[in-house]
């Protein structure tokens, strides 16, 4: 899956009226990083690769880092159905992988089936809630040692699902 973390603030819990979207005022544009990841559900333990945009492309450089991650398995990707997934050099990507990494297709519109949907939440209310960051490159590296100490184990009942190794935040 894939996420955007922005270097303005996330407002949470904030009243407007219908129609008449709020003006925040921030220092300057708004700056996306793209963040793509997968979740090992056995261990818990996530893959993380950074971007500058989401597009077909680097999710294709992406899936080849999970690809390298494991040569030998027989994967199975569960995948929402954002529209370049199955774009056309996505399309040629599993053709190329014989077998070896099926997809398995979310209901469109379904993010509650997404187990990540609940990584990228933590992600952005560790980072982003109500925090304004002015320089791109430390909310990246911010996002990266957050996710690095960052394990998920959804099956388990006697641990939290979402744990940071070390608890730095």
């Amino acid at each position: 899956d894939e996420c955007d973390v922005h270097t303005h603030p996330h407002l949470a819990k904030v009243w407007q009226r219908r129609g008449q979207p709020m003006s925040v005022p921030a220092a300057g544009e708004d700056q996306r990083i793209a963040v793509y990841g997968a979740l090992d559900y056995a261990s818990g333990q996530g893959i993380w690769q950074m971007a500058s945009h989401k597009d077909g492309t680097g999710f294709a450089a992406f899936l080849e880092q999970i690809a390298q991650t494991w040569p030998e398995q027989k994967l199975v990707l569960v995948l929402d159905n954002d529209s370049y997934h199955r774009s056309a050099p996505m399309r040629t990507w599993w053709a190329a992988q014989d077998g070896r990494i099926l997809p398995f297709w979310l209901p469109a519109y379904a993010p509650i089936l997404n187990l990540l949907e609940r990584v990228w939440r933590f992600l952005k209310q560790k980072l982003a809630c109500h925090r304004f960051w002015n320089d791109p490159g430390a909310l990246r590296l911010a996002a990266a040692t957050l996710l690095n100490q960052t394990e998920a184990r959804f099956h388990s009942p006697d641990r939290p699902a979402i744990h940071l190794g070390h608890n730095l935040w």
